[in-house]
């Protein structure tokens, strides 16, 4: 079963967290340095307009190409005899120079994960058990039309629980998900925040 997403892996630098909080509080009248829900409850964020926007005017907001492949991710399945997967389909900035990242994930349907899958070719496994395989001709430049729907921002920096409320205000509500990880949600910025000190922090932006 293929998960009905595509990331898109963008390394940004290491003032990402700092500037897109401060965008939050509306400053500047330029709306590509503003974070704001537009009529149609979309939200605009880094230049990005959840819903609308595609891989193409990303590249041109981020100012990079991007390179993307079909990444297989096992997943554990009992009294199942093949390997199962599931399905992503994965691009990256490499130009731009922090080790920050932000990922996008588009608009995109099983079938055509399952078809691009099929239009891929040389498959590199991971010692994880990933599976790499690079995309067609016609599915690289499809990728370019595909429209953003939620944006994450994984910064290189190590957040805590003062820096994101320092930034984003009070949140509305804060989920202890297990001892190392906590989530806070700020529905009126479209923003869920999570601090995991096993993992890398996160930025997740979505419209309502």
């Amino acid at each position: 079963m293929w998960k009905i997403s595509l990331a898109l892996i963008l390394i940004v630098g290491s003032a990402t967290f700092y500037i897109t909080s401060s965008v939050y509080k509306q400053s500047g009248d330029n709306p590509k340095q503003r974070t704001f829900f537009d009529d149609k409850q979309h939200l605009h964020v880094m230049g990005i307009v959840l819903g609308e926007s595609t891989v193409r005017d990303a590249e041109i907001a981020f100012k990079s190409r991007t390179d993307a492949a079909l990444f297989l991710y096992p997943k554990k399945a009992k009294g199942e005899q093949e390997a199962q997967y599931t399905g992503k389909l994965e691009a990256y900035f490499p130009s731009i120079a922090d080790h920050s990242k932000v990922l996008l994930t588009l608009k995109i349907t099983d079938a055509e994960l399952e078809a691009m899958r099929k239009r891929s070719s040389r498959p590199r496994e991971y010692p994880n058990g990933v599976i790499r395989m690079n995309l067609s001709n016609q599915d690289i430049l499809a990728v370019q039309h595909m429209i953003v729907i939620e944006m994450s921002l994984i910064p290189s920096l190590n957040l805590n629980k003062e820096m994101i409320m320092a930034q984003f205000g009070k949140p509305e509500q804060v989920t202890n998900i297990s001892p190392n990880t906590t989530v806070y949600t700020f529905p009126k910025f479209g923003l869920v925040a999570t601090i995991n000190q096993d993992d890398k922090d996160r930025l997740t932006f979505n419209n309502p």
